[in-house]
């Protein structure tokens, strides 16, 4: 298949069952969250906004590993439709993906435009360049909290379920436009 335009790489698929995002959200909503950090590879330091940052949960195993199947089968399908399946070098895009984190959104809190270029998922024992974001969404009762790329050319309103997938990588921008109402519940994890 030709694809013409970047945008073509963004591909959304409805893996994860609505029973399956309940589950997971009444869990993660009982823990201990904190404000989101954006990490400086030059002064390696982890800073917060002073304002409408948005709350994060680091890896949770028993949620990680309930949403893992679901990645996987996402990750599956992005594979079979990008990768060169022609040749060993070229037929798998990742191999393994890092530990899923926990986005919740309240009213007026964004993510800010940034690409994934991340410095910091690797501690020393596990080796690799994230190719490949993920977005999970585990509800839809809110308004606002759009994915956005390319400085608003690209709007997707996630569905409940939903996963995104894309590269990771300088040509891709994308934030999260701010929560008007309610509360938005995602999951991020980087395939490498």
């Amino acid at each position: 298949m030709k694809r013409e335009k970047i945008e073509d790489y963004i591909y959304v698929t409805n893996v994860i069952p609505s029973n399956i995002c309940d589950e997971v959200i009444n869990d993660i909503e009982k823990k201990d969250w904190y404000p989101h950090t954006w990490y400086n590879s030059t002064s390696n330091v982890y800073v917060s906004e002073e304002t409408r940052e948005l709350d994060v949960l680091s890896f949770d195993t028993k949620n990680h590993n309930i949403l893992v199947p679901y990645v996987i089968e996402a990750a599956r399908q992005y594979n079979m439709e990008y990768a060169y399946l022609d040749t060993e070098r070229t037929n798998q895009i990742m191999s393994k993906f890092c530990a899923i984190r926990f986005n919740r959104y309240s009213n007026e809190q964004i993510m800010r435009k940034h690409y994934d270029h991340i410095h910091s998922i690797f501690d020393g024992e596990e080796k690799g360049i994230p190719v490949l974001s993920f977005v999970g969404n585990l509800n839809e009762d809110y308004e606002g909290g759009e994915l956005v790329f390319f400085n608003g050319e690209v709007k997707l309103d996630l569905k409940k379920g939903d996963i995104c997938m894309f590269p990771s990588c300088f040509m891709y921008p994308h934030q999260v436009y701010q929560v008007t109402k309610g509360k938005r519940y995602s999951f991020v994890t980087w395939g490498y």
